[in-house]
């Protein structure tokens, strides 16, 4: 297998071969070069090429060479970079260009300001190409150079390289070249920075509009960088570490974003705007004379701009953002032309930032709220329900009755088992956007609403997925219903809920549905769930303060109490005792089974085999689902006993069996350390939910399983 390494080394003797064959005449090569480069743009295209080669590579074409341009044109449209571009390499570019016998031709250099262009974004410092600003500017005179030149100019431009001298060199050079849509660009960016200063016609006219050269490399870079960060773990991608306003480049064929990029038009001379912040530095140290854009409904593309919202945030900022959504939402609920692809893309911009600001815009809000009941459940249906999930708490009878009911009927309303399971999906990021309001934000207006309005909607979702399990038993159901109790078990016990959240028990049928499935990692999670609220319980019922307040106060039935016990000694009786479905013992429920149905089944069992009987069957040792770790267990005790023991155990294991084993010279293994010994062989194959609910359910057993550690 070749790895990382041997590729480097493969191009490295490349890098090499092609450095030798470009210092010799093309009539002295044993080689043609064109294949050497040929191999080289290939492995690049593939993985990229690091900061050394980058350099080295660099250094051939910007030094005098005998390389013939069809071969350098190739080379330098193939220089991808594995990683952000050091300075080095951008300084060595800009070195090579201008007139000289000893620099690249001007086909090379404008080849080399191209790939500049095409890999500014990754940069690993953008400010040193700010640093060589007047270099540059005042190589405008080339030009075969001058389109290019110009689109760098347009990138690195910020308001302190707006001077007299370069407005008048460019009014100048604009009047030489008759009106050169490159340069009328770069006019019309300086213009933005001094619309009062600049006036007159030398703005007019076609300008270029400064776009990324080719959008299929940019799109090829992208690739080889991510896979390069996943192999390397090198951090987060390019897009998350830069603080930089987002630039988005137009794509031909495709109309633009309806959301308008930030853009400050109105900033004074003592002020800062976001197009010239280049990094954290910058923004921290300039935080406090930032201008906002003008139109901040940017804010949801942008990440910088969300940043600084966050940090200066207000309601009349919020306001604003509002206001323009809900124009828009009116003009596509009046137009006739109202584009549904449209809506959707602004949908998802606006979940983007949703889930960056943990709150939904208001006026998005109400746009689903006029048009979920004519919604036809399918259309943008992630979305949609992604977006709700962020609806702020209220009351629970006012939000249904005016989003929640009209979303049921859309999703449900064509009877498929998957649109109950995206409803109850649904249901769990309610809750769990709801938990984080609640946890961050201390006692809010709203927590007078949120017992009672968190205790209906999971009593509402529990008869869907009751529904659910009627309907379907197969595991993705099964885990979309674990993953909605494991939300509510987060819940109420949380130590800052307590006191909000009531615990609200999941319907028994819905357990003993669950108990009695053939996964193991479905089994493992109900008892984890149970594990949960048994804590949820005890700290509900601990000793509460001589003089507590009437908010901290939560009080329980005792017969509800005793119902959710029931749960836990009936698996208890099922996996521990070997007593399933017994009815004697103290809040036992004997998982609700009639019984004649029960003695019914007895019988058959015993029919099948005298030795066997029904309450055992549910055990470590006879379940379906424990039984394979169970004998598990045994054998890997016996293979490392190999010289100490005579015979195997037959299985399955028994309390007796174990003693007729140990007579006959096999494992000495007591009844209790096998049980707790499966447990902890379930633990370390992943499904520790059992062990979890026994430990806590029966504290013997965690006194038993530390002497057993020791």
């Amino acid at each position: 297998m070749v790895t990382l390494l041997d590729h480097e080394e493969s191009i490295s003797d490349l890098i090499t071969d092609f450095q030798r064959a470009a210092n010799k005449p093309a009539k002295q090569r044993s080689t043609k070069i064109s294949i050497i480069v040929d191999k080289v743009c290939s492995r690049a295209y593939v993985d990229g090429l690091s900061n050394a080669s980058l350099e080295l590579l660099m250094d051939i074409i910007t030094r005098p060479n005998e390389v013939d341009q069809s071969s350098l044109g190739n080379l330098i449209r193939n220089l991808y970079p594995a990683t952000r571009v050091p300075d080095i390499i951008a300084i060595k570019v800009v070195g090579s260009l201008g007139h000289g016998r000893v620099k690249p031709s001007y086909s090379a250099q404008a080849a080399l300001l191209k790939w500049l262009i095409m890999v500014y974004d990754v940069l690993e410092n953008q400010k040193v190409l700010s640093q060589l600003y007047s270099v540059l500017f005042n190589l405008l005179d080339a030009s075969a150079l001058r389109p290019q030149l110009c689109h760098v100019l347009s990138l690195i431009t910020r308001r302190k390289h707006v001077r007299p001298f370069r407005i008048q060199a460019l009014m100048e050079l604009t009047r030489q070249s008759g009106n050169e849509p490159p340069v009328v660009g770069l006019m019309r960016v300086y213009k933005d920075y001094y619309p009062d200063v600049i006036v007159g016609e030398v703005t007019s006219g076609r300008a270029s509009v400064f776009t990324h050269p080719n959008q299929e490399w940019r799109q090829r870079l992208g690739e080889i960088q991510e896979l390069h960060i996943q192999r390397t773990q090198d951090g987060l991608p390019a897009e998350k570490r830069t603080f930089r306003v987002a630039r988005k480049a137009s794509t031909k064929g495709r109309k633009p974003s309806v959301l308008p990029q930030v853009y400050t038009s109105h900033a004074q001379e003592t002020s800062v705007t976001l197009e010239e912040i280049e990094d954290v530095y910058d923004f921290i140290q300039k935080l406090e004379r930032i201008e906002p854009p003008n139109q901040l409904v940017a804010v949801i593309n942008d990440p910088l701009l969300q940043k600084f919202l966050q940090l200066r945030s207000s309601e009349s900022n919020s306001r604003r953002v509002d206001t323009w959504l809900m124009a828009f939402f009116e003009d596509q609920l009046q137009s006739s032309n109202a584009g549904e692809r449209q809506i959707l893309e602004m949908l998802e911009s606006i979940l983007g930032y949703t889930r960056y600001a943990k709150t939904l815009p208001q006026a998005c809000l109400t746009y689903l709220r006029s048009m979920v009941p004519t919604w036809n459940g399918v259309t943008g249906r992630e979305v949609v329900l992604a977006l709700l999930a962020y609806t702020p708490i209220g009351s629970w009878e006012d939000l249904y009755a005016t989003i929640f009911q009209s979303l049921e009927e859309a999703l449900l309303d064509d009877g498929m088992t998957t649109s109950q399971l995206a409803l109850l999906a649904f249901y769990k990021s309610l809750l769990d956007q709801w938990m984080i309001f609640l946890l961050s934000h201390p006692r809010p207006r709203s927590v007078t609403e949120a017992p009672a309005t968190i205790t209906a909607a999971i009593e509402h979702a529990s008869n869907l997925a009751l529904t659910i399990i009627q309907n379907s038993s197969t595991v993705e159901a099964h885990s979309t219903i674990l993953d909605f109790y494991e939300t509510t078990a987060a819940l109420v016990t949380h130590e800052a809920l307590k006191t909000i959240v009531r615990i609200t028990i999941p319907p028994a049928e819905v357990i003993y549905s669950l108990l009695f499935t053939t996964s193991l990692s479905t089994v493992s999670r109900l008892c984890s769930i149970l594990a949960l609220y048994k804590k949820a319980f005890e700290l509900a019922m601990s000793p509460k303060p001589i003089n507590p307040s009437a908010l901290d106060q939560q009080s329980y039935p005792k017969d509800y109490v005793n119902h959710f016990n029931g749960f836990l000694m009936d698996v208890c009786n099922c996996f521990w005792r070997s007593r399933a479905f017994n009815t004697t013992d103290p809040n036992a429920l004997g998982c609700l089974l009639p019984p004649d149905v029960t003695q019914g089944l007895g019988k058959y069992v015993a029919g099948l085999d005298s030795t066997l009987s029904l309450s055992s069957l549910f055990s470590f040792s006879y379940s379906p689902v424990f039984a394979p770790l169970a004998i598990a267990y045994v054998r890997d005790l016996e293979d490392n006993s190999l010289d100490q023991i005579e015979r195997r155990h037959a299985g399955p294991v028994t309390q007796n069996s174990l003693k007729q084993l140990e007579k006959d010279g096999g494992l000495s293994l007591p009844w209790a350390d096998y049980r707790l010994g499966v447990l902890t062989y379930m633990e370390n194959e992943g499904a520790a939910g059992v062990g979890e609910l026994m430990y806590n359910t029966m504290k013997h057993l965690m006194t038993a399983r530390e002497k057993a550690k020791a």
